[in-house]
């Protein structure tokens, strides 16, 4: 079993816990959303980041990663939060901040674990396929967001 160095491991740690818990929260806001389309939308990235999860813990374990139960930490509700408290009174404009604080949180976090792992390319490239996934959702939840505002004015 290869041991990670500690930086590795917490960031390896860092996102399986926010591709773990992520899910909750994104359904919990799909709930609350008026919007059937858009409210589907945020409950398909909350499915696909499960499966994420469930991927990455397989790839890790047959690559013999030997990673220690870090904390639990809720790292999900700060870039919620965080987004949520970026916005304006604009219509749409929560969906729209939450979703640029995880696209910037999964890319920096996503970026920083492909330089960790370049010589493993079965790993990068399925962390690779993930953060097109994620990106592609969110790109997805912010044009339907869009559509939305723009039926209400026609």
């Amino acid at each position: 079993m290869e041991v990670l160095s500690p930086q590795r491991e917490n960031r390896l740690f860092m996102l399986l816990s926010m591709l773990k818990r992520l899910p909750v929260r994104l359904e919990t806001i799909a709930d609350e959303i008026d919007n059937e389309n858009l409210s589907n939308a945020f409950l398909a990235i909350a499915d696909e980041t499960t499966q994420y999860a469930k991927e990455l813990q397989v790839q890790l374990k047959s690559l013999n990663f030997g990673m220690s139960t870090g904390p639990g930490n809720y790292l999900e509700d700060e870039i919620i939060e965080n987004g949520s408290l970026d916005f304006s009174r604009e219509k749409g404009k929560e969906v729209m901040c939450i979703c640029e604080s995880c696209d910037r949180f999964f890319s920096q976090l996503y970026a920083e674990l492909f330089d960790d792992f370049l010589e493993n390319d079965s790993l990068v490239n399925m962390m690779n396929y993930q953060l097109l996934g994620i990106k592609s959702a969110l790109m997805r939840i912010k044009f339907l967001n869009t559509l939305r505002f723009i039926n209400y004015e026609l």
